[in-house]
């Protein structure tokens, strides 16, 4: 089924398209779903996803419940939240290992299996545990380990797509799993945790309860579909001769591939750039609101709008852009996004702020569809695990310091007001904040395009607007 070869990084010549196809109809969904493995897989990670937006909902509103007071039911709310973003932080690179190195196949059954077990014990443990202490403790171990199995279970799932299906419907099968993700599954994981919710409790057997118990379920249901219906994603049983063996060695190859391949490095750079602006704008809005003249409503709008662009950019980018060099379209993605939230610095009203935040998602969420389909087409499958662990790991991270970092700056930033002609602003911490960042996110998006960038010598505005205009591609026929 793979068919790789070293010579241009991982992928056969004959499979890769001189240019991106586009799929600004359904074709591509169509041929994607048709190809059954990617299918089933697409299956899981539907049920996955739910699973994991419904434990992050059903864990907290369970362990919350567990105590009365409202400082403690805040305090529980608070950890099992916290204990679900640590993984990551801790070790976010083995999980990398264990997708290049263990079958795929199985590592995805044996964490969805776990995952199962974990969820049910804990509402079995709110049952025979002796304290609501120890329940809140059983809670966040409970929720930790299965964040810790999830963060296994996505790089062997990234790794194993690209081996499902052509390189020309990696793309399409990548919207498809963001939407999924993003858009989709949360969607449905609010309305069941919300239907639950008006059950009545039976006994000692809460709502709570029952939700966890589906949530389990999910999980129960996806390591089956795994095991039974998607051979196809095995394949991690050995190591080539020669290759390193060691769990250290295997994370300085990784290293050492992100840092010493253009590509990598590029993409790398510019998927972590937009998600720190991203961060950026989420860890300012609260005091940005502010400025405007608004409170949480307002907050409420910016923080809507931000992810209803990342779908916007998801599903319409790649129609949008038609051929453009997908390499090129992730650096310019990068610049977009930058140069829109400069622009909140700079926005009056909450309309044309609203507006800058669209803009902000859409070029994150088009950089990172465009990076993940780069990363999954152009990267050998020997370290591809690694690679997307890495990344996983990293835009948890940057995510999570930027709007950490920015929260406490502006908070203790001054706010002024300053006239210009007939435009009254707030100058506050936040604006400025949202200044630098646009003017860095702009200026990591033109490093990352140099860094990748496949057409040399064609001027990049051009190349833009012959895509976008659908117009002849005059390099290609001079050449």
């Amino acid at each position: 089924m793979e068919r790789r070869n070293a010579h241009n990084g991982g992928v056969d010549d004959d499979a890769r398209p001189a240019e991106p196809p586009g799929d600004p109809g359904g074709a591509g969904f169509w041929a994607a779903v048709g190809i059954r493995p990617f299918r089933r897989l697409w299956l899981v990670l539907g049920l996955s996803s739910l699973g994991d937006w419904l434990g992050l909902l059903a864990g907290a509103a369970f362990a919350s419940a567990q105590v009365s007071a409202p400082a403690a039911q805040g305090a529980a709310f608070g950890t099992v939240i916290a204990v679900q973003l640590l993984p990551a932080l801790i070790l976010g690179p083995v999980a990398g290992v264990a997708a290049d190195r263990l079958d795929r196949r199985m590592t995805m059954a044996a964490m969805d299996a776990a995952r199962f077990l974990l969820f049910l014990s804990i509402p079995v443990g709110g049952l025979v545990l002796g304290s609501p202490e120890m329940v809140v403790a059983w809670t966040a171990v409970a929720l930790f380990l299965a964040q810790t199995a999830a963060l296994v279970w996505t790089p062997a799932k990234e790794a194993a797509v690209p081996n499902l299906l052509p390189h020309g419907l990696l793309e399409t099968a990548n919207r498809l799993t963001l939407v999924t993700t993003y858009g989709l599954t949360p969607v449905a994981a609010a309305l069941v945790f919300a239907a639950i919710s008006r059950l009545p409790q039976w006994g000692r057997v809460t709502p709570a309860h029952l939700a966890l118990a589906f949530d389990a379920l999910t999980f129960l249901a996806s390591a089956a579909v795994v095991y039974l219906g998607i051979p196809e994603i095995s394949g991690r049983v050995g190591r080539p001769d020669g290759a390193p063996t060691g769990l250290v060695r295997q994370l300085a190859e990784g290293a050492r591939f992100i840092t010493g391949t253009p590509l990598a490095r590029g993409l790398v750079i510019g998927v972590l750039g937009a998600f720190a602006g991203a961060g950026v704008v989420i860890g300012t809005a609260r005091f940005y609101a502010a400025s405007l003249g608004g409170g949480d409503a307002t907050f409420g709008v910016l923080f809507a709008a931000l992810f209803a662009g990342f779908g916007v950019g998801t599903l319409a980018g790649p129609g949008v852009v038609g051929r453009l060099s997908r390499r090129r379209w992730f650096g310019l993605s990068i610049i977009l996004a930058g140069a829109a939230v400069a622009g909140l610095a700079f926005a009056p009203r909450l309309a044309i702020a609203a507006g800058c935040a669209v803009v902000v998602g859409a070029g994150a969420g088009m950089a990172f569809l465009s990076g993940i389909t780069l990363l999954g087409g152009e990267v050998d499958d020997a370290v591809r695990g690694r690679v997307f662990a890495f990344l996983q790991t990293a835009v948890r991270v940057t995510l999570l310091l930027t709007v950490a970092a920015c929260g406490v700056i502006v908070g203790v930033g001054a706010s002024r007001r300053l006239h210009v002609g007939p435009i009254d602003l707030h100058v506050s911490a936040s604006r400025v904040m949202l200044a630098i960042a646009g003017v860095a996110g702009v200026a990591i998006g033109v490093l990352a395009l140099r860094q990748i960038d496949d057409r040399p010598g064609v001027p990049v505005l051009a190349d833009l607007a012959r895509s976008v205009l659908r117009l002849p591609d005059r390099s290609d026929r001079d050449s």
